[in-house]
């Protein structure tokens, strides 16, 4: 689901495609060469979750710190996106000037300093996914595409004080060394294309949230799985997992650790101030027992509940299956520390209920739409009423794929009955010819998120509105990403889609299990005019990151670069309230909420 933006005024001007084939390095004259500390460098295969090959990576290792790959800013940059280099200019001493395709930075490598104003177009990965696009919201489903962006303000300078954290940025006098992690921290974006090294493979998503959508395969996690680890590598990984979740988690305004001043003290002064549970959580993540280590991914995990979009536990997207017997002795571990921190955190318990009440009440929605509708049913009608359920903002995106590249048909109910977004086309091309109904019911009452690209080919179709609103939590920015919308599904953007207009009462179904695009949606549709009833919806206000560990796991996290706001420029994380409270019973009611929304429009 879901993104980021371009910091500085590339929004106003014509993007061009973002390749180079500028030479690298140049180092300027009379700039003395720095002593190098010790290193080994080593060539390491670099494949796609698939396990397909993708080439080679050289990584360096300090003798100082001979668990921690490093990786030099040239060669990530082209691992990422092929074709593409950053140049790097020594300016002075210990100074670096970078430019990629995109943007430009500048490294000081005495203080560990990296600096832009533009620093997510100087990681900008989105041109492969369309030309000319910069950082920006997009999960590429062909039935919209990315139009502008506008930002408030235009340009912001960001420093990332990387040696506050004891991360140590390198240099040889040529070109400038990132910790793996580090560097890929920085460049993984909501569209997930990210790297991860497991000290024997590094993998790389060249398609981003399609190469990732099973998560970790075992062949990439089963290499990891020993019981202990290294200490110079759980020093380094704690202290990049607090710079990485201070600085770029996105701050939903719900989480415990925020309460505790996570934003203004950092995470680890964060963890060590809340307690006994945050004190456990903390010598976990640092202990070089590695099933300690992922039991304290599990603790930070609740401390850090957004009741989604956040969850740092590696064992979530990873596949442990290659190990048997490290993951049942895991398991025990787990449960007994999460037993531990049950006993010393009651307060993560009414977080736990609210989570569970949000399950409990889609079951009962989904008990009471079968008795009132029929099992299965995702189109009715009563009267002057259509219904239709929605249950998730995803689709089988490669029908639409091959129909967009005139290699298939339109994808039909016929072809895919268990398609959400055909569910959804097909109950409105139904709808709108029938001359009897006036109104018309989505329900999302038990829809729990997926692609913002759906939820705006939904807001096109509704309210002739295509607009995402969002802010970048480090640089304070407030967004507006436009997109086009091939709202008459011809395979074409043209005048033609001005013509599709609904004739019919739009009224919206939510509830508290309504959580991050099912409550983009309401929150978009309220500020149109568009009726909801129901429940206040679930929030969930950030689009999701997926991040490496230095160990080679993964966790996601609500990001910075994209908190989800209201036209007003508000964070919707709280809920959208709807204009006619239902009682459950009262949700599928089809006469009585068509009445409703007749009375709503005739205000």
């Amino acid at each position: 689901m879901l993104a980021a933006i371009i910091a500085g005024g590339l929004a106003s001007v014509t993007m061009t495609s973002c390749t180079t084939d500028i030479d690298n390095p140049v180092v300027a004259p009379d700039v003395p060469k720095p002593e190098v500390k010790g290193y080994v460098e080593r060539m390491y295969p670099v494949v796609d979750p698939q396990n397909s090959p993708q080439g080679m990576v050289m990584l360096r290792f300090y003798d100082d710190m001979p668990s921690v790959a490093y990786v030099s800013i040239s060669n990530f940059q082209s691992m990422m996106y092929p074709g593409t280099t950053v140049q790097v200019v020594k300016t002075a001493e210990h100074q670096y000037a970078l430019a990629s395709p995109c943007g430009t930075a500048k490294v000081d490598t005495a203080n560990d300093l990296f600096e832009s104003n533009d620093y997510e177009a100087f990681t900008n990965m989105m041109d492969m996914v369309q030309p000319g696009m910069p950082n920006t919201s997009y999960d590429a489903l062909p039935i919209i595409r990315w139009k502008s962006l506008d930002a408030s303000p235009k340009q912001v300078d960001v420093t990332l004080d990387y040696g506050k954290y004891g991360i140590d940025i390198r240099e040889d006098g040529e070109n400038v060394y990132f910790p793996f992690a580090t560097i890929a921290d920085l460049y993984t974006d909501s569209y997930m294309h990210m790297a991860d090294f497991n000290g024997e493979t590094v993998m790389v998503a060249p398609n981003g949230a399609y190469s990732l959508e099973n998560g970790y395969p075992s062949f990439f996690i089963t290499p990891i799985l020993k019981e202990t680890r290294t200490a110079d590598m759980a020093d380094f990984a704690y202290r990049n997992l607090c710079f990485t979740l201070t600085n770029f988690f996105g701050y939903p305004g719900r989480t415990l650790l925020e309460n505790k001043g996570l934003k203004e003290k950092g995470l680890d002064q964060a963890l060590q101030d809340y307690g006994k549970a945050g004190q456990m959580t903390r010598e976990l993540l640092q202990s070089t027992n590695m099933y300690d280590f992922i039991s304290g991914t599990v603790t930070l995990g609740c401390l850090l509940c957004d009741e989604g979009h956040t969850n740092t536990d590696v064992t979530v997207m990873s596949d442990f299956s290659g190990n048997p017997t490290f993951l049942s002795t895991l398991n025990g571990i787990i449960d007994a520390k999460w037993g531990e921190f049950w006993d010393i955190c009651p307060e993560y318990e009414p977080i736990y209920e609210h989570f569970a009440g949000c399950y409990a009440l889609a079951n009962h929605l989904n008990e009471a739409r079968a008795k009132a509708l029929g099992e299965g049913v995702n189109y009715y009608k009563v009267g002057n009423t259509a219904y239709c359920q929605f249950d998730t903002f995803l689709c089988d995106d490669s029908g639409w794929r091959k129909y967009y590249k005139g290699e298939g048909p339109k994808p039909t109910i016929d072809q895919y009955p268990n398609d959400w977004l055909v569910i959804l086309i097909d109950a409105l091309e139904k709808a709108q010819n029938d001359p009897e109904v006036k109104n018309f019911i989505l329900d999302i009452s038990t829809n729990g998120g997926g692609s913002t690209d759906i939820v705006l080919f939904i807001t096109s179709l509704f309210a002739n509105k295509s607009d995402l609103y969002y802010e970048n939590v480090l640089t304070g920015q407030k967004m507006k990403s436009t997109y086009e919308v091939d709202r008459n599904l011809d395979g074409k953007f043209d005048e033609k889609d001005k013509d599709v207009k609904l004739k019919m009462n739009i009224g919206v179904l939510i509830s508290t299990y309504s959580f991050s695009c099912g409550n983009l949606l309401p929150a978009l549709l309220k500020d149109y005019g568009i009726c909801l009833l129901g429940i206040k919806s679930g929030g969930g206000s950030n689009a999701v990151l997926y991040s490496p560990s230095a160990d080679g796991f993964a966790y996601h996290y609500s990001t910075h670069r994209i908190r989800l706001n209201n036209m007003k420029g508000e964070n919707i994380d709280e809920g959208i309230g709807p204009d006619y409270p239902l009682e459950v019973d009262d949700f599928f009611d089809i006469p009585k909420i068509g009445k409703l929304i007749e009375e709503f429009y005739s205000r």
